[in-house]
Parts: structure tokens; C-alpha cells; sequence
């Protein structure tokens, strides 16, 4: 499903039987052109659309496919994002995007339009940010004087407000919340999640990676309520977490949690 760069992507491919095909989505359009050229290398047969993952269906009809055996839906976002000026690095100076389509309003519109209150809320649903109403205020009276144009600036404005603990930066669960928001990730999930039994084949796997504590309950509660409706089984009765040499190895995965279940 999601596809990113194609990591996950190539490697499933590269297992895959001969008659397979992989179908991949993503919202960003220059992402989709890395996946593209990766995976051509591997003289298998696959799909790739620059459409939400949430509609997966709608391009299985188009395709004529009734049905998958294996999904895989990773819910980060990529180091591309994190390099190329989109908003997503608190240390660009370009951007205050953070959408994975531009053609989606930006952080860097809400930041800038939205009530004290309103991104407060943001802060405290999206980020589960205890000072959120302490961040909200600090925007609120930064912008009286200056639009909020980069993420470099608002980082530096959340860490007037939030003090830095040991490696990880004070802004970082702000701009979980705001890409979140941003892009519709909690809503695009539950969709998603509601319809997925439908198109997932007998005894079919699906597998899905979050990065952020509500994401994870959203996943983890949907999932529960399939199992006891008779319709999947869970195959890992506890959270998978990376250990702690793949995190030395990647430390953006420290957060990673997946779940995995079976079609019944």
C-alpha cells in the first residue's frame, strides 16, 4: 500500500513469486518517481499511484483485482520528506509545508490563521502535548509581529516554551500534531482500517507500522474490533518494537510499533 522511496517496496518484490503484483500509493508525486525508478529494476510486475492510500480500492477495480493476500501500510514518512525542503526538518529555512501533496494547505497556513484555541487543540489531540496551551499562546504572540514562514522559526519559537531533554528536539511532537493535522493521517487511518476486510483475500496478511502513540491505538482498537466481530486474528498477541540494534542502526525507528493480522 503506502509506498515511500520503495525500501519495503523492493524487498517484497524480490520475494515475491513471479506472477505477483505489488501496487503502491503515495501522495507525493517526486517520492513516487524514486519508487518508479527502484523498483524497475526488479523485471517484476507493479502498480504505482499518486493517490491516497485510503482509496486503495477504487484503483483494485480499475485493475481488475479483487483482492490482495499481503498489505502493508507504513505510516512514517520518509527521509526524502525529512531532506528536501518540505517543512518536515525543524532546521529548514525554506518551509513550513509539512503536507505530502502540495496541493493540500500547509502548517504554514494554519500556524498563521488559526485562534489560540484552535492550535492548542491541534497540540493537545494530534501531539498529546502537555504545554499546549503555552505553545498556542507563544505562536499567537510571535505572528502579532511576523508571519511564521519556515520551520527553523517555529522551532524556535516552541523552544522558548519547552526545554530540551536529553536528545530529542522540544519541537518534536509539534510537528507530529501539525503534519498529522496537516494531512488528515488520523482520518485517512480509520477509513482505511473500515474498509480494508473487504479487499484483503482469505487468510491474507495485513501489517501495519505506526510511529505515534494515538496512531498506534487507532490500529490497535480498530484491529481488537475486527477480531472480536470474527473477521481477522491477531498474529502477534503483543506489540512488535525495533530492538535496540536496529535502532542504533536507524534511529528513527525507536518509535516503531507493528501489528499484524490475519484474515480469517
Amino acid at each position: 500500500l503506502t509506498v515511500g522511496e520503495g525500501g519495503h517496496s523492493e524487498e517484497i518484490l524480490k520475494r515475491a513469486s513471479k506472477d505477483s503484483i505489488l501496487i503502491g500509493f503515495d501522495l507525493d508525486e517526486e517520492i513516487l518517481k524514486i519508487a518508479d525508478q527502484r523498483l524497475s529494476k526488479l523485471n517484476k510486475k507493479f502498480y504505482l499511484f499518486n493517490e491516497n492510500y485510503k482509496d486503495f480500492y477504487k484503483k483494485l477495480k480499475e485493475i481488475n483485482i479483487d483482492g490482495a493476500d499481503f498489505m502493508l501500510l507504513d505510516l512514517g514518512f520518509s527521509s526524502f520528506q525529512l531532506e528536501n525542503g518540505r517543512g518536515f526538518s525543524f532546521l529548514d529555512e525554506k518551509s513550513l509545508h509539512m503536507g505530502y501533496s502540495k496541493q493540500i494547505k500547509g502548517a504554514d497556513y494554519y500556524v498563521n490563521k488559526l485562534s489560540k484555541n484552535e492550535l492548542a487543540y491541534i497540540f493537545e489531540e494530534y501531539g498529546e502535548i502537555k504545554e499546549s496551551e503555552k505553545i498556542a499562546e507563544e505562536i499567537v504572540k510571535y505572528r502579532k509581529n511576523k508571519k511564521i514562514e519556515t520551520s527553523k522559526e517555529l522551532a524556535d519559537i516552541v523552544e522558548k516554551v519547552v526545554k530540551r531533554k536529553g536528545k530529542i528536539h522540544p519541537a518534536t511532537k509539534v510537528f507530529q500534531a501539525l503534519r498529522i493535522y496537516v494531512n488528515k493521517e488520523f482520518e485517512n487511518l480509520r477509513e482505511f482500517l473500515f474498509v480494508f476486510p473487504d479487499y484483503l483475500n482469505k487468510n491474507g496478511i495485513l501489517e501495519v507500522i505506526s510511529y505515534h502513540s494515538v496512531e498506534d491505538r487507532i490500529v490497535k482498537n480498530a484491529l481488537k474490533e475486527l477480531e472480536d466481530m470474527g473477521k481477522v486474528v491477531f498474529l502477534n498477541k503483543k506489540v512488535i518494537t525495533p530492538s535496540q540494534s536496529e535502532i542504533k542502526e536507524n534511529r528513527r525507528s525507536r518509535s516503531a510499533k507493528l501489528r499484524v493480522v490475519q484474515k480469517i
